[in-house]
């Protein structure tokens, strides 16, 4: 109990310092200069939460490209670290849509948050990290069903992984204890970002360190062993639209002109691979991210965007709803959250396109 209420008081001072001011919740700005009108301060605003990473990719397309402006409103983007503050966010309803992984499942448990759409598909770049010396990357073949997960109870019970609890690297850690039979109260999950999560481990400060892109592009040029990877522990990953509650009862012909512009800007994300690419590059460097070209490539390579013909019979809230029950069964959440993985799926926004 002692060490999940020091997670979550970590987490809480992590949102703390991003509502000072700090580079996870600066303002983006409206729209991007080929946006911008003599005549959009007087259009209608709908607050968009985006992160510096491919998930939001999407969002910085439309202001580039004006296609806010063109449907009729203008976005204010916020920026924040990681999808954990940006649920903080949502608590103090700072804003209407985002772009959000495996943190929507503990957004629509704890604050209410709904599901009304999907970004992407991916199948790497998730990833639990250990050191070349570690004995981990020796002790093969523990569970038979997963030959390339490394590990064993002997070998992994009481470690430290490093990772930031309620993301996509948590699940990622998990799905990994799981397959090894183990609980996790079986190791010390220690709350970080995933760059100070690398550089840590880097530093020996932790045993294992869950990473996503682009650090995790790092650890294995730098060398670094995969434990477990997300795809090999068979989970298809999937980036969702997010949405408040509040904006999607109280203004819904917003959020409908916003998630047809995501779907414009997938569509032109999947036809224009270089273009992809260096608008990445772009994004993240203005995000404050340090990276390359070449890891931004191989990014985009590991993930389909989701476009208007995806939608033909695809069921929105699947990858939600799996998840959220395998938090629950983990004891991450409460049972009584398990109606939320179905009440708090819209498809209203996608209908027209299933």
């Amino acid at each position: 109990m002692k060490k999940f209420l020091a997670l979550a008081l970590s987490a809480l001072m992590a949102f703390s310092l991003a509502a000072c001011g700090g580079a996870d919740s600066s303002s983006a700005g409206t729209s991007g200069s080929a946006a911008g009108t003599a005549d959009d301060g007087d259009l209608p605003v709908l607050r968009v939460a985006a992160m510096p990473t491919i998930t939001s990719l999407p969002t910085y397309y439309i202001q580039k490209n004006g296609l806010d402006v063109a449907a009729g409103f203008k976005m204010e983007v916020t920026m924040f670290d990681t999808g954990a503050p940006m649920n903080e966010a949502l608590a103090a309803d700072l804003w209407d849509v985002g772009h959000m992984g495996a943190a929507a499942v503990t957004g629509m448990a704890n604050y209410d948050e709904m599901i009304i759409g999907e970004v992407l598909e991916s199948t790497d770049g998730q990833g639990v990290f250990v050191s070349p010396d570690s004995a981990i990357t020796q002790d093969t073949g523990y569970n038979p069903s997963f030959p390339t997960v490394l590990g064993s109870p002997e070998t992994v019970s009481g470690i430290t992984i490093l990772t930031p609890v309620g993301t996509a690297q948590h699940f990622t850690v998990l799905k990994w204890l799981e397959k090894l039979g183990m609980e996790p109260t079986d190791v010390n999950i220690v709350n970080m970002e995933s760059v100070q999560a690398y550089q840590a481990l880097q530093a020996g400060q932790g045993d294992a360190a869950s990473l996503n892109v682009p650090t995790f592009f790092d650890a294995v040029n730098d060398g670094y062993v995969q434990a477990a990877n997300l795809a090999d522990l068979g989970t298809r990953y999937v980036d969702q639209i997010v949405a408040n509650r509040k904006a999607v009862e109280g203004q819904p012909e917003l959020v409908q002109k916003y998630v047809d512009c995501v779907l414009e800007a997938n569509a032109a994300l999947k036809a224009d691979e270089e273009m992809a690419t260096d608008l990445l590059v772009e994004f993240l460097k203005e995000s404050g991210m340090e990276t390359s070209r070449e890891n931004c490539a191989s990014d985009l390579s590991r993930v389909q965007w989701l476009v208007k013909e995806d939608w033909k019979g695809r069921e929105l809230g699947t990858f939600a709803k799996e998840l959220g029950e395998f938090y629950v069964g983990q004891g991450q959440l409460e049972e009584s959250a398990i109606d939320k993985f179905t009440t708090n799926v819209d498809n209203t926004f996608v209908k027209a396109y299933q």
